[in-house]
């Protein structure tokens, strides 16, 4: 058995900055790894082009049990510092919109400047290998924790403190397999049930399969027992079994908690948010005039495209064999309505394989939120997706993984 001071499991985005910081403070530090890499899930995150973090930190960006924490976690390490901390370590930095990327444009300009910063000082780094189990070791008393047994599928290792870092259940591809999770139950630490988050939402309707491959601006309202839950504008992206795309992101991780209680939940979509229904009524009875003999999805042509344009007239009762020029008060104020409050019910969120975060995790009442130290387990310390804290897109959640991860780097030695 190996004696290590410091090991840091989970060679992820937090993993790796936390081991950075350790090890600049003189820490002996070793990272244990699953993958045959470090940090692959970050080549994966904004495109391949890394959107890293975010000018904007209103805190209604972040979803948590306990908002001051957070923010208090991240005034600790926020934006300005990762974008500072970045630029020091040789990866220089453009925004667009509030949005930071790496000048490079490129996720594994990121990646290989925490590769270069970890072997500069010395972090040994075992790739190919998986955490198993965290055994605490006691004083003589047996009250005390002095230490743990960490076992792995190569390996045992005697450690002084602990950072685990090894990421939540999205995305199992890369690594990410929810291992954690149980550990840390069975550490007798609280966690609130994880679900996928930032992911696509299956509805329950046979006409998806008629959508399927539409793009288009529009807004998504989530319902649940008669209130509006979420809502978020953007380009909605229309799939064989439901709706996909930023904004149904943003909106899932509500739907995924609510359903997961047993609540049933439904989204209304807005095809035409910045038109109120007046005004797109108006456009349709004037398309009366003009349309003449034309049928189905060509009486709408150049407001939507044709796929939607026959959903529409099927939902609004009109017929696809009616002349446009026949519609009544009555067809144009059904179909306006459709247009702006197209209604589903959502059968279920896509899994972890499609989500790219989770949201629950450990709350971060149960942390010293100045170093990410588990209360209730001294030595142990969490970051990134571990945490109850999950975000919006945009840069967000890797901003909590810098965060975490120097609190976690910068305390252990």
């Amino acid at each position: 058995m190996r004696s290590i001071p410091v090991l840091v499991a989970g060679g992820g985005a937090s993993g790796m900055v936390a081991a950075i910081e350790a090890a600049k403070l003189g820490a002996n530090v070793t990272v244990i790894e699953k993958k045959n890499k470090p940090g692959k899930k970050i080549l994966a995150t904004g495109n391949g082009r890394c959107n890293f973090t975010n000018r904007n930190q209103e805190i209604s960006c972040y979803h948590s049990s306990d908002d001051m924490l957070v923010q208090m976690v991240l005034q600790r390490f926020d934006y300005q510092k990762v974008i500072d901390y970045f630029w020091e370590s040789g990866v220089m930095s453009k925004e667009r919109d509030g949005y930071y990327y790496p000048l490079s444009g490129q996720a594994a300009s990121v990646r290989a400047m925490l590769e270069r910063e970890m072997d500069r000082y010395k972090v040994e780094v075992h790739c190919d290998e998986t955490l198993q189990r965290i055994i605490p070791r006691k004083d003589l008393s047996g009250q005390n924790i002095t230490g743990y047994e960490v076992q792995t599928d190569r390996d045992k290792y005697l450690v002084r403190k602990l950072i685990l870092a090894v990421g939540g259940s999205a995305a199992p591809a890369q690594g990410t397999t929810g291992d954690g999770y149980r550990m840390l139950q069975e550490l007798g630490v609280a966690i609130v049930p994880p679900l996928p988050a930032l992911t696509s939402i299956e509805l329950d309707d046979a006409c998806c399969k008629l959508w399927s491959g539409v793009r288009i601006m529009g807004q998504v309202e989530l319902w649940c027992e008669g209130s509006r839950l979420a809502e978020d504008i953007g380009e909605i992206q229309m799939v064989a079994k439901g709706i996909s795309g930023i904004p149904v992101f943003q909106i899932s991780r509500y739907a995924a908690r609510a359903l997961n209680q047993g609540i049933e939940c439904s989204v209304t979509l807005d095809l035409c948010p910045l038109r109120k229904r007046d005004q797109v009524l108006t456009r349709l009875k004037d398309r009366r005039a003009y349309t003449q003999e034309r049928r189905g999805a060509a009486v709408l042509l150049g407001m939507f495209p044709d796929k939607l344009c026959s959903l529409l007239l099927e939902r609004a009762g009109i017929s696809l064999k009616k002349q446009g020029g026949d519609w009544t008060d009555e067809d144009c104020e059904r179909l306006a309505a459709q247009i702006k409050g197209l209604h589903f019910t959502i059968s279920r969120c896509r899994g972890y394989e499609q989500a790219q975060i989770c949201t629950g995790g450990v709350p971060l009442t149960e942390l010293d939120h100045t170093t990410m130290e588990s209360r209730r387990v001294p030595g142990l310390y969490l970051t990134g997706e571990l945490i109850d804290v999950d975000s919006v897109t945009g840069g967000y959640n890797l901003q909590v993984a810098w965060s975490t991860g120097y609190l976690a780097g910068i305390s252990v030695y």
